[in-house]
């Protein structure tokens, strides 16, 4: 708990903000000044918004911005650990319970995002506690529990907009309240209010920034007609190849025939909706949905391994394996060799191709598996070991029953296709981070009840059976004491010495501070500053415009409504180099600080100018830097 604490709190507010703590912190600024968090140019950043006002409380009572933003994310990180107690707790015993605890303590991963001035840590910690209830919902049968839960998940969204996943699953409690695949009449009425409110709660997360207009030549966001033109691709190669495509009749003639099997369980709707769900994904190779549709009505209870011998049930297991067998012939026509060859020049080899066209929806593979096993793969495998130890002794015990274990599978399976089905411009692992408490959690839970199952005949010392969880803890990136004792150097705190992965997965930081005390101690009056990165303006909000290359994708997210503004800014917009070319040619000193790539960019352009981009200083903490630029003979 003590090297728990000094990670968490030990230099909190020392450092910068990184670009993504600015925005809301900036959004916060506007709290405070108006009430709202509306930009000067239009529109409202309702991004964890109960967060923003929770800072904004804390900001009042004389705390920097940046020890502020970050000590709500940390108080939050700390609130998880009693809930996550008592989940293990109840599954496997207070020993479970204190390794969880002890492992959440120390865990890099934790107190990286506890010192984050996010919502992730907050949300983790709603999140944690909903579990609580959750279980004396579900498992204990305590009816009082779901309006906690409903609570729970308005307060969710408040913080994060992800929080719409808890009414997706309080619905998930109410079904698994199944007596044989069916449900009460009061179960019913529970179904429709909290499908009522999740969407309420889907409706809360929209978007109320207001955005620009794309020009000519800038991006423009995606619309429905970009989504269809994207679902004529994908049937393309059908078309292309009519006789090649005829063979998918084959496993719909199995479909067909499987028709009495899943009609055999209409007194149980749920099994025949499960069913038929996962037939219809597998005939159009969504083979995610498909295997966590059959996978959810196992561990729920809905249904159970005898009931795949009866009636027709062979033919619709042909009909599963002939999809499989028919897309997996058919990949050729639809992956493209261009796209094979960028698969192999990002290091992802052409299996991971095949395996998003034919698992890609939900894509989880994209979503969850790759960013986590790219930068925790020894604690992925972990973790994955334990959920199919655990899934395995639901699915297969002799009688099978709706345990705690059973519930909480069956939520990670959910949560896990939903963050899938969600589109996101990026891949990281913090949209996924509110998972992990629950996840230690059954991990733990598996090592001690692998072990008690072992020794059965006596019990088992307690250091011996601590020692183990403890041990594999210890083997993975997610224990690392040098980390947690150098928490607030600036080595660790601009991720001098990790992969790019790593960075991303921790959040990279820049040290725009120093930008600005270089910028102001040596510009004078009548100097040109631009700026691509807006977490400048926290520290030097002097400069003259904020710069966009034409190819930027933040676009969309960066300009105001009027098309000639940065929002976070307030500051006038240059949009490509054309916009920028008046500036330097007349003649006066303009100095810039820009992203790596955007950087990379106007190098190339200025060559084509003619211009001289000279680098005038760069920072010893992590290499951000000042440009100078100037037309030839200037």
């Amino acid at each position: 708990m003590l090297a728990g604490l000094y990670g968490r709190f030990k230099g909190l507010g020392t450092w910068p903000f990184g670009v993504d703590e600015f925005y809301i912190s900036r959004s916060i600024d506007y709290v405070l000044r108006g009430g709202l968090p509306q930009f000067p140019c239009g529109g409202y950043y309702t991004r964890g918004l109960l967060y923003q006002y929770l800072v904004a409380g804390t900001r009042m009572a004389g705390l920097s911005p940046e020890l502020a933003a970050r000590m709500i994310s940390a108080l939050s990180s700390l609130a998880v650990l009693p809930a996550a107690f008592l989940i293990a707790r109840r599954i496997e015993g207070s020993l479970a319970g204190w390794l969880t605890v002890i492992m959440l303590c120390v865990s890099v991963w934790e107190i990286e995002m506890a010192r984050f001035a996010r919502m992730y840590a907050p949300f983790q910690a709603v999140f944690a506690w909903y579990l609580v209830y959750y279980l004396r919902f579900t498992v204990d049968k305590e009816a009082a529990a779901l309006g906690y839960m409903a609570a729970l998940s308005v307060l969710g969204v408040l913080f994060w907009e992800g929080g719409v996943l808890l009414g997706l699953a309080s619905v998930l409690a109410v079904l698994l309240a199944h007596e044989h695949g069916c449900l009460k009449p009061i179960e019913w009425r529970r179904l429709a209010l909290l499908l009522a409110l999740t969407a309420l709660l889907f409706l809360a997360t929209r978007d109320l920034r207001g955005y620009a207009e794309a020009s000519d030549s800038g991006p423009g966001g995606t619309s429905s007609a970009g989504h269809l033109q994207h679902l004529m691709q994908w049937l393309a190669p059908l078309r292309a190849h009519p006789l090649a495509a005829c063979a998918w009749l084959l496993p719909a003639g199995f479909a067909m025939a499987s028709w009495g099997f899943i009609a055999s369980f209409r007194h149980r709707w749920m099994a025949a909706f499960g069913l038929g769900v996962a037939l219809v994904a597998a005939a159009v190779h969504m083979f995610t949905l498909a295997s966590g549709a059959l996978v959810l009505l196992l561990l729920t209870g809905v249904m159970n391994r005898r009931d795949w011998g009866a009636g027709r049930g062979r033919y619709f297991q042909l009909s599963l394996v002939g999809f499989l067998a028919f897309w997996m012939m058919f990949e050729h026509s639809i992956v493209s060799p261009n796209e094979i060859a960028a698969s192999l020049d990002r290091g992802a080899g052409a299996a991971p191709i095949a395996v998003q066209y034919l698992f890609g929806i939900p894509d989880v593979y994209d979503e969850v598996m790759r960013p986590w096993g790219r930068t925790m793969p020894i604690l992925s495998l972990a973790i994955g070991l334990a959920i199919a130890f655990w899934s395995y002794r639901v699915i297969f015990a002799p009688s099978p029953q709706l345990g705690p274990i059973a519930v909480l599978l069956s939520l990670v399976l959910v949560m896990t296709l939903a963050v899938g089905m969600t589109a996101t411009d990026r891949i990281e692992t913090r949209y996924t981070f509110f998972l992990y408490p629950l996840l230690i959690v059954l991990s733990v839970a598996a090592i001690l009840s692998m072990l008690r199952r072992l020794n059965a005949a006596r019990p088992i010392p307690l250091l011996v059976a601590a020692a183990l969880p403890l041990a594999c803890f210890g083997a993975t990136e997610d224990f690392q004491p040098r980390h947690v004792a150098q928490i607030d150097s600036a080595k660790i705190n601009f991720r001098l010495d990790v992969s790019p992965a790593v960075a991303a997965h921790y959040y990279p930081r820049s040290d725009m501070r120093s930008v600005g005390e270089w910028l102001a101690a040596n510009t004078r009056p009548g100097d040109v500053v631009i700026t691509g990165i807006p977490n400048l303006d926290q520290y030097y909000s002097r400069f003259d415009y904020f710069y966009l290359d034409r190819d930027d994708a933040r676009y969309d997210t960066y300009v105001c409504r009027d098309g000639h503004t940065d929002r976070w800014t307030n500051h006038p917009l240059l949009y490509t180099d054309d916009a920028l070319a008046p500036i330097v040619a007349s003649g006066r000193r303009v100095y810039a600080s820009l992203y790596p790539y955007a950087e990379k960019s106007l190098q190339a352009d200025a060559r084509a100018r003619g211009w001289s981009v000279t680098r005038v200083w760069t920072s010893d903490r992590d290499g951000s830097d000042v440009l100078l630029i100037a037309a030839n003979g200037r």
